[in-house]
């Protein structure tokens, strides 16, 4: 297949995956959660402040910045839509690389199949909509995989730079650098070159991270400093975003300590372990989820892949796989594990061709006719890509706008410490803030660090692990807890707080302050009680 041809199959696959992409990308909404942060320190990378927050590594917001130098907007939404687009092209041109990855597994049908794949996978498109890092993440990684799999071991050099770039990006990128270390190590013939070029790597991988750690010493006086260490060895995410707040920690010798062995292997391990696989099973549909246990399933007897190849596959999925399994355990986050999707879809393009260039044998399929079949079953691919992204559930526009308008309410109406709610009431709380000072433009992360901002408002919220309403409510005494949102849907984190909702008369302690079906909401369904603690500690006697 000439390169021409090759080309613009990549192309066409691409401007589907990027119509896709675009379906599921509300403009009309600024970013309001991580992506947010993001978006904010890019804009202040442009003012000259390179700070390091505490909570997330710089990678991404450093590019978003070399974009944003050319925005000349007002508009906060302007800038945040700008980082979408980033973000999908960013996707968008993945797309290609992962073609050139599968070239090392199959020739050029089944590189533009892995395309394919990887275009149309609707989890990773909708990704690639919210102006997170993960699209970037997984093109850095993939291009790491991508010269660790050529044969000359000098190009580990470049897979340790690109390693290094993925640690920019995301703090958790520096397991990629024991990953790509582990899987060279053991599958690379020991040639004279070996050792050096692997030295080499390294001290360029050291050489990139180096501003970095330098400065996350100077500011927190520990170089691979993060608000989440010593804190991931909680009970739960309730547990590890209250520990943050209070300042606590906790280590993994600690909780064993505290709890034992087995609770550490049952809480850290094995619920790691179903939690990972669980978010692996959702992330694989629609089509991953059948092609996949054939592709696992194939690759033990892969004869027109290099054993090597299939190894080093094999390598890095389990060695990414149980090096995350304990943080999926507190915190089981879908787009933690996306950067695994390449490699997964690698191994679920093998039943195909083992279908297809085998299978068909049988009934004496001519070239032209196999390539048929395997035409059909992308366009099969696209349709059911297609079909299930227009079940994705999108932005709805009207719910976010009810959210903003409660965001208003919120830092006017508020005057004391609320519960941190899961359910989306206090997304756009920081967005407000921006907003209504105007002050986006001339952001500084130290300034949004230490909460000056904040503190203009007697409205905040706090965490507090707790696994029923009378020791929440015991607990919030002590930190001046104030006010209790609950939500008509079950928000996974606070069942009990949820169960006020449509049960409001059974809890005579709490009186209502707030109901978004008396605000002319239609979407957004909230209600606020502010706790009435004398009344409480009566009944209760």
């Amino acid at each position: 297949m000439k390169t021409k041809i090759v080309l613009m199959y990549l192309v066409i696959i691409s401007l589907i995956s990027l119509s896709f992409k675009l379906y599921l990308t509300d403009f009309s909404i600024p970013v309001n959660s991580d992506n947010l942060s993001y978006v904010l320190n890019g804009i202040a990378h442009t003012n000259g402040d390179f700070m390091h927050p505490p909570q997330r590594a710089i990678g991404w917001s450093v590019f978003l910045s070399l974009f944003f130098n050319f925005m000349e907007s007002e508009n906060f939404l302007d800038y945040s839509n700008l980082a979408k687009i980033v973000s999908i092209g960013v996707s968008t041109s993945t797309i290609f690389l992962i073609y050139s990855v599968g070239r090392k597994f199959f020739d050029q049908r089944y590189s533009i199949t892995v395309s394919c794949l990887f275009a149309f996978l609707p989890h990773l498109n909708y990704n690639s909509s919210l102006a997170l890092s993960e699209p970037i993440f997984i093109l850095a990684v993939l291009g790491s995989f991508y010269f660790l799999l050529h044969e000359k071991s000098k190009f580990i050099i470049l897979s340790l730079i690109l390693a290094g770039a993925a640690y920019w990006i995301r703090l958790n990128g520096i397991v990629i650098f024991f990953i790509i270390s582990l899987t060279y190590l053991l599958t690379f013939k020991k040639s004279r070159t070996f050792l050096r070029n692997y030295g080499i790597g390294i001290v360029l991988f050291i050489i990139i991270i180096s501003p970095m750690l330098i400065q996350k010493n100077d500011l927190y006086g520990d170089p691979f400093y993060s608000s989440y260490q010593g804190t991931m060895f909680s009970n739960n995410y309730e547990d590890l975003i209250s520990n943050i707040d209070a300042g606590a920690k906790t280590s993994a010798f600690e909780y064993i300590e505290n709890k034992g062995i087995l609770s550490f292997i049952e809480n850290f391990i094995f619920i790691g372990i179903i939690n990972s696989l669980t978010i692996l099973a959702k992330l694989s549909f629609p089509y991953l989820f059948i092609l996949l246990p054939f592709g696992i399933m194939f690759s033990f007897r892969a004869f027109d892949q290099k054993s090597k190849y299939i190894k080093i596959n094999w390598i890095f999925i389990l060695s990414s796989f149980f090096s995350l399994c304990m943080i999926i355990a507190v915190v089981p986050e879908k787009r933690f594990l996306l950067f695994l999707l390449p490699s997964l879809i690698l191994f679920s393009v093998i039943p195909l061709q083992r279908v297809i260039e085998y299978g068909l044998n049988t009934f004496s399929f001519s070239r032209k006719q196999k390539d048929l079949f395997l035409v059909i079953i992308l366009c099969i691919i696209i349709i059911l890509s297609g079909l299930f992204t227009l079940r994705y559930e999108k932005t709805d526009s009207v719910l976010e706008s009810e959210k903003i308008d409660f965001a208003h309410f919120a830092l006017k109406n508020l005057d004391g410490n609320t519960l941190r709610d899961f359910g989306g009431a206090t997304d756009y709380v920081t967005d407000v803030i921006l907003l209504e000072h105007n002050n986006f433009k001339d952001f500084q992360m130290d300034y949004w660090i230490d909460k000056s901002e904040r503190k203009k408002y007697d409205f905040k919220t706090i965490s507090i692990s707790a696994t029923d309403l009378n020791e929440l409510i015991m607990k919030g005494e002590n930190l001046d807890l104030k006010y209790l949102i609950s939500n008509d849907k079950n928000t996974f984190f606070y069942p009990f707080i949820d169960h006020i909702y449509h049960n409001e008369n059974d809890y005579p302690y709490l009186v209502k302050i707030f109901d978004s079906n008396n605000s002319g909401y239609t979407k957004f369904k909230i209600k606020i009680f502010e706790i009435d603690y004398d009344k409480f500690y009566e009944l209760k006697g």
